[in-house]
């Protein structure tokens, strides 16, 4: 198991140095550093709680039963601070969320960078600390300012490895797991938007008999987009881009399609769909070996519209997700947090490939 030294937060609250132990999936590295404590446990038994907290929200979904596979869901929820002071608000939502035996934090694009370069030509043991120095040309300050985590990419003959490196600052990472001391969950993984999309789309596939192996997620909301593609599970590619769903979706939308007569909405949609196919190009440029065989797509109520048009434009096996055979819901809740774009990547999070010393 690899490691790097960071800021750790101790049972009693206080910072201190630890070692910061880098999680690993499916035999490469995942992320983020688990609490010094529990090295390299996997994420089975017992309910497991993921939120999202920003200055003036926080956002949640317990589970439990909780694997690659799918969970079993046992409440959601967000919470909005208002004119509250912060004290006030972490003093409310401790007392609302639910007790669970290990919580992850997934940070909002941000708060983070995830990059994607050559892999550097040194031992596994000191991937990390190569990555690390190599990426320091994309963020500022000193390298020991931040926390990193090292997720090798699928190789495909004739092309050097790649190396997805997710890179945040240690004053982010101190400040989320001191947030959730406050609120009573100490942290057990911190995750990011891009791997927690990659574990829903591999547990949809899963629920798929005639899945490919070779397949891309599309998640569309407040004007931009998230695409990512994996091979056998693997996150290989990432991209966001502007991507406006209620244009797309106005030009086989027959009451919004004067929309698109507009300039501004001629223009939307162009880069839009300028942006979708740059993405779709940049992965048939990286990996021609490799071509893409389905794309799914989920843009909130836009969905089924923007497949309608990406089934032309892309010539792909283009579906919407399901995430119903992938997630269990109490009964009598309704509707279901998929429902809702923002509760994709607690979701996702949830579903963590176990993890083994």
């Amino acid at each position: 198991m690899s490691s790097v030294y960071n800021c750790c937060l101790t049972q009693s609250g206080r910072i201190t140095t630890q070692k910061w132990y880098l999680i690993h999936n499916r035999g490469k590295h995942l992320i983020k550093g688990l609490l010094s404590k529990l090295p390299g446990r996997a994420l089975d038994g017992g309910n497991t709680l993921a939120l999202t907290l920003e200055d003036n929200s926080l956002r949640y979904v317990l589970a439990s039963n909780t694997s690659a596979q799918g969970a079993t869901l046992v409440a959601w929820g967000t919470e909005l601070r208002g004119s509250q002071t912060r004290v006030a608000f972490t003093k409310r939502v401790k007392s609302l969320l639910p007790s669970a035996k290990r919580s992850i934090a997934v940070l909002v694009p941000r708060e983070y960078q995830i990059l994607q370069i050559d892999s550097p030509n040194v031992p596994p043991e000191e991937m990390v600390s190569a990555v690390r120095w190599r990426a320091m040309e994309f963020v500022e300050g000193s390298p020991n300012d931040y926390t990193f985590d090292v997720l090798a990419v699928v190789a495909e003959a004739g092309r050097s490895e790649n190396v997805i490196a997710v890179v945040a600052h240690n004053d982010i990472v101190r400040a989320r797991m001191v947030d959730c001391v406050e609120l009573g969950h100490p942290l057990s993984v911190i995750d990011v938007a891009e791997t927690a999309l990659r574990n829903l789309l591999h547990a949809q596939l899963l629920s798929e008999p005639d899945a490919s192996d070779v397949a891309a997620a599309l998640v569309a909301d407040a004007g931009r987009a998230l695409m990512i593609v994996t091979v056998k599970g693997e996150l290989c590619f990432f991209r966001r881009f502007e991507f406006d769903s209620d244009i797309f979706a106005a030009t086989v939308d027959h009451v919004q399609s004067a929309l698109i007569g507009t300039n501004a909405g001629a223009e939307a949609l162009a880069r839009s769909l300028t942006q979708l196919h740059r993405s779709l190009d940049l992965w048939d440029d990286l990996y021609p070996q490799t071509p893409l065989v389905s794309l799914w797509v989920d843009a909130g109520r836009r969905t089924d519209a923007i497949i309608e048009l990406l089934k032309i434009e892309t010539r792909l096996d283009t579906r919407p997700f399901d995430l119903s055979p992938v997630f269990k819901l109490p009964i009598g809740k309704a509707p279901p947090p998929w429902k809702d774009a923002a509760y994709l990547p607690l979701l996702g999070a949830l579903l963590r490939p176990k993890v083994k010393s």
